[in-house]
């Protein structure tokens, strides 16, 4: 039996760790033993339930230097359980599984979920460390997973690696969860709506975006509507603070969206939640990045996929809902339903076609780390230069203007002076 190490931050409510379950509970299906290393979270304890799955808990820390300490207990772990091949989900793990993977030899796949532009940049611009492993850590990857061929696209002219290197898997589900259920009737006048995802930072406009469609929805079409929002993280209390209305209702997180889904007449979010919401063949309106509104249709699914349902190359729309009949509403959840099922199963968005780790590298990586530093030393003195320069002239303009001033009120005090001794008004010196 194959092994795998999974790594990510933590098993909270999230697109990443549901696809990463998604993915892991596939991962067994084909009888390979998997180890997921993460903080703990509400998601755990459904991976605790699973036959050839262990859950270990581990602290992917987010600092600027490599904890030996936390390296050697992992090298330890892989070197024990006799892992095969490693997937890392999230940037953090990075500093840990990099020495882990040179000292062991265990080829690993590196994801990209990061939908959010310049993500790669953030962390090297605000971790040190990380300007000299990224080149390192995507160079000798088996393969670079990225969830959108922008975000691939975005890698490419970052770090110039070759396409080859890259796959694009979009979002997947596991449609035994998601079964082809017969819809024969659903009511127009919705009266039950949620947006559901990670309160972060990340998500704060889709959140904003779904309260103004739901006041714009009550105020049009439904007085009586309610609007419940579903999930955790950092923005939650301000959230709930800044939305006290008794037709709002905050669940928080639930380990299991499915029956919350079931009770909801229209959907509203971005990510992997939209999928979700097709999959259940209920209405979903993406509540977008870009602050927009648009209902996912057979016209847009394509679309809406090649972004990951963040709704920034979609249009707006906020009545297209309420424009089709019954029928035509229920023949655009089937066709939706058909479309993601066909193109994104978990059974057919897995890649294992793992090859070896290949450390045979010149180091060019390391250089290219270092060459960023001596062009931002470069760039640094040049502005310095400039700066300087600037600020000569700027002293030169301000002793210019004091010689002005000091000249003129002179001359303005002396032929006053003058004027008063003409007078008589000032005593001989």
């Amino acid at each position: 039996m194959k092994k795998a190490l999974i790594c990510l931050e933590q098993l909270g409510i999230g697109g990443v760790e549901t696809f990463t379950i998604t993915q892991v509970e596939e991962f067994t299906r084909r009888k390979i033993k998997c180890y997921v290393l993460a903080r703990e979270g509400l998601l755990s304890k459904n991976l605790k339930k699973l036959k050839n799955i262990e859950f270990i808990e581990f602290d992917f820390k987010l600092e600027n230097n490599i904890n030996m300490e936390k390296v050697k207990w992992l090298t330890n772990f892989v070197k024990e359980k006799k892992i095969d091949f490693i997937y890392v989900h999230q940037f953090s793990c990075v500093p840990y599984i990099l020495p882990v993977v040179f000292e062991t030899n265990i080829p690993y796949i590196a994801y990209l979920h990061n939908i959010v532009p310049k993500t790669c940049e953030w962390f090297m611009d605000h971790y040190d460390i990380y300007k000299v492993l990224f080149p390192i850590y995507f160079e000798c990857a088996s393969k670079i997973i990225a969830i959108t061929d922008k975000v691939k696209q975005e890698h490419i002219e970052l770090f110039k690696l070759p396409k080859e290197k890259y796959l694009v898997i979009n979002n997947s589900l596991d449609f035994s969860k998601y079964p082809d259920k017969k819809v024969n009737k659903i009511s127009k006048k919705f009266n039950k709506l949620m947006w559901f995802g990670r309160i972060s930072e990340q998500k704060r406009t889709s959140i904003d975006t779904a309260v103004e469609f739901y006041n714009y929805y009550r105020e049009k079409y439904n007085s009586s509507a309610t609007l419940t929002i579903v999930g955790d993280g950092e923005l939650f209390e301000e959230m709930v603070n800044k939305y006290q209305d008794k037709n709002i209702t905050f669940k928080g997180a639930v380990s299991d969206m499915i029956p919350e889904i079931e009770k909801a007449d229209i959907l509203l979010g971005v990510d992997r939640c939209m999928l979700e919401a097709v999959a259940s063949k209920k209405p979903a309106v993406v509540c977008g990045y870009k602050k927009n509104v648009i209902l996912i249709t057979p016209k847009n699914i394509k679309k809406a996929i090649e972004e990951n349902f963040t709704g920034i190359n979609l249009d707006n729309d906020k009545d297209e809902l309420f424009n089709y009949t019954e029928k035509e509403l229920l023949e655009i959840l089937d066709d939706n339903y058909h479309y993601v099922a066909n193109n994104l199963a978990i059974s057919s968005s897995v890649y294992l076609d793992i090859s070896p780790l290949k450390k045979e590298s010149n180091l060019e990586s390391v250089f290219l780390g270092l060459n960023y530093y001596s062009e931002k030393i470069k760039n640094l003195e040049q502005e310095n230069k400039e700066l300087y320069l600037r600020t000569q002239d700027l002293y030169k303009e301000i002793n210019q203007l004091n010689a002005y001033l000091r000249k003129s009120i002179i001359g303005r005090l002396a032929r006053k002076i003058d004027r008063k001794k003409n007078r008589g008004e000032v005593d001989e010196l």
